[in-house]
């Protein structure tokens, strides 16, 4: 349990850290850019060996905070309302290949905070991944079993997510392999959150197997795929008063919530429900 002095002092490393993590981010794109008009071979090797070195300090920032995140998460809290209720379990996956400059940090804060302000708190708990691979987003389904699994990045016109290799360079994964890994996660897994573009067509094929399938159904700009995840999450944590479709409820919700800030979105992300 982590206490409010505790919390101010995380809250402050945070800060500083994503200040930092900014600043490097900053510093790895300008060496790019001279890598890319640089013309004299041992300099382009030169460049090419600091950007190394520079993603491997925007790494460390990156877990750092990953972790900070992970020790501000709220502990469960008791309820006697229902022994019945399950708790559900949020696998948040985020991946960030270079060059995309996505705000996939203020994106897992916001649905963090949601779940937090939430009636139903309780019922919640989240674990979030970061600079996730292909083989960590298996293991990660493995390890957590969670109930609800938020994928945040980016995806091509094809339909494949774009997630990271060994040395962090883009490795597309293809709507038919991400249906056959939830395939295998079918009685466990309950909804899963596309929150990336063009990820409408893996969406509908995870659909085949899993009951709630989110997806975008062409490019959604970053605050606005943020606004629907705030809007998601904070229906979700609602009583469900009208014992409405509680996915059905928190996609609704970030509909409108993308629609209240005049983000000309409204229509991108798409509900997929299992057939039968």
């Amino acid at each position: 349990m982590v206490t409010e002095e505790q919390r101010r002092r995380l809250e402050q490393k945070r800060n500083s850290l994503e200040q930092l993590y900014k600043l490097q981010s900053e510093k790895v794109e300008r060496i790019r850019e001279a890598l890319i008009t640089e013309t004299d071979p041992s300099r382009k090797f030169q460049y090419e060996k600091q950007i190394q070195e520079e993603e491997c300090m925007l790494k460390q920032y990156d877990d750092k905070l990953s972790e900070i995140e992970n020790k501000l998460q709220p502990a469960p809290l008791p309820t006697k309302s229902d022994p019945k209720k399950i708790q559900q379990k949020i696998l948040i996956l985020a991946a960030i290949p270079q060059p995309h400059n996505l705000r996939l940090d203020k994106e897992m804060r916001e649905i963090r905070a949601a779940i937090e302000r939430a009636t139903r708190r309780d019922f919640f708990e989240i674990d979030a991944r970061t600079a996730v691979r292909s083989q960590d987003i298996r293991r990660a389904i493995a390890e957590v079993h969670p109930q609800i699994v938020h994928f945040c990045g980016h995806g091509m016109e094809d339909g494949s997510l774009v997630l990271e290799d060994d040395a962090g360079n883009h490795k597309p994964v293809s709507p038919e392999g991400l249906a056959a890994l939830f395939k295998l996660y079918a009685e466990s897994v309950n909804c899963v959150l596309l929150n990336a573009c063009y990820s409408e067509k893996p969406a509908k094929a995870i659909s085949q197997y899993i009951n709630y399938t989110i997806g975008m159904n062409q490019p959604i700009q970053d605050q606005a795929a943020i606004v629907f995840a705030q809007g998601f999450y904070d229906g979700l944590g609602y009583n469900n008063l009208d014992n409405k479709d509680i996915f059905q409820r928190a996609f609704d919700e970030g509909i409108v919530a993308i629609q209240m800030e005049n983000i000309a979105h409204g229509q991108i992300p798409v509900l997929k429900k299992k057939l039968g």
